[in-house]
């Protein structure tokens, strides 16, 4: 310490089974790395401990890590442990020289029940009915948008599907998160800036000189002039379509849906989301924290202050983060961004 600064070191806490490993890890550990995801994938636990002297028990398939990680000590950051989630270990792997294990696992939210494929239809049913089935089933608790929820769907199925495909399939229509986290079934629009309980989420600012390595991408192949989705008039025979978006510039191209919907409503639905992903993709950029930000997550509203100004003008969103500890106490960030439409 020196002129009352504190070199930052990062701490963690791993429990396997129950049981806190933290000691017998923390003298082997390389490496422990969380992915964060705002999609239906599974948030990824990535952990590589020393095996020098053989003596390290590779885990079982099956069993559940809880990790948490943060700051101990230090100036400028946030001290304190942030929980990451529990953890399945469904990949092992040990090689060398020099010696080495290497564990994988994903989030436990995601039980094999949930990926299993059965028959299911739903016709005219809102989304918070078909999702409060699909909560219900699998032992979750629903944490739905009540704009979201109050939509009908006209039709969903049929044929053998999973949960998580139904639940990936609404998430596509109408742009939402939809995933599965700690024990709750989330399903709210992206970007919206609100928590599944409906609180508004802080906004965090980053500025240029608290980052690494950044990159900025605007995508402009895709500046559509809206979204053009065609769907199949049963009493006339005929094909007609809706359009969402596309009030901008006059001279750019609707994208159309290959898709022939069966209604107009379910046409409708699919055509907004894809406008709104559009708008949301136009822009992305990705950032790495030397000093990591594990409090973190993924929808977090950012604002980044001290780039280019076009970069400053966004409204971000986080859509990943990945920390990454490791045995010397350091812990680092990488985000990946979305600008909102």
């Amino acid at each position: 310490m020196a002129d009352g600064f504190t070199l930052p070191f990062a701490t963690w806490q791993v429990t396997l089974d129950g049981e806190d490993l933290t000691p017998a890890l923390d003298p082997r550990l390389l490496s422990a790395s969380v992915t964060r995801k705002r999609e239906d994938e599974a948030d990824q636990l990535e952990i590589t401990v020393h095996d020098a002297d053989g003596r390290f028990a590779i885990p079982k398939p099956g069993r559940l890590l809880d990790l948490a990680m943060g700051w101990e000590r230090g100036t400028g950051v946030p001290l304190g442990l942030v929980r990451m989630g529990t953890f399945k270990v469904d990949e092992a792997r040990w090689g060398g020289p020099p010696d080495r294990i290497t564990i994988r696992a994903r989030s436990a939210d995601f039980t094999d029940a949930f990926r299993i494929r059965q028959e299911r239809g739903f016709v005219g049913q809102t989304v918070s009915a078909v999702l409060g089935k699909l909560a219900a089933d699998n032992g979750l608790t629903p944490a739905i948008d009540a704009a979201l929820g109050a939509k009908t769907i006209p039709a969903l199925g049929p044929g053998a599907k999973s949960d998580a495909a139904l639940l990936r399939a609404l998430g596509k229509r109408f742009d939402a998160v939809a995933t599965v986290k700690n024990g709750s079934l989330i399903f709210m629009p992206i970007g919206s800036g609100k928590s599944p309980g409906g609180a508004t989420l802080t906004r965090e600012t980053i500025d240029r000189t608290a980052t690494g390595s950044v990159e900025y991408e605007r995508v402009e192949r895709e500046n559509y002039g809206g979204v053009v989705a065609v769907w199949h008039d049963k009493t006339t025979g005929e094909r007609k379509q809706v359009q969402a978006g596309g009030s901008g510039d006059s001279q750019a191209r609707p994208k159309r849906i290959r898709k022939v919907f069966a209604n107009e409503a379910d046409a409708r639905q699919h055509a907004e989301a894809e406008d709104t992903r559009i708008s949301r993709t136009r822009a992305k950029a990705t950032i790495a924290l030397p000093l990591g930000r594990p409090e973190l997550y993924p929808e977090r509203p950012i604002t980044l202050t001290g780039f280019k100004p076009e970069i400053d003008a966004h409204d971000w969103i986080v859509g990943e983060i990945t920390d990454t500890m490791d045995g010397t106490g350091g812990l680092q960030s990488r985000l990946v961004l979305e600008a909102k439409g």
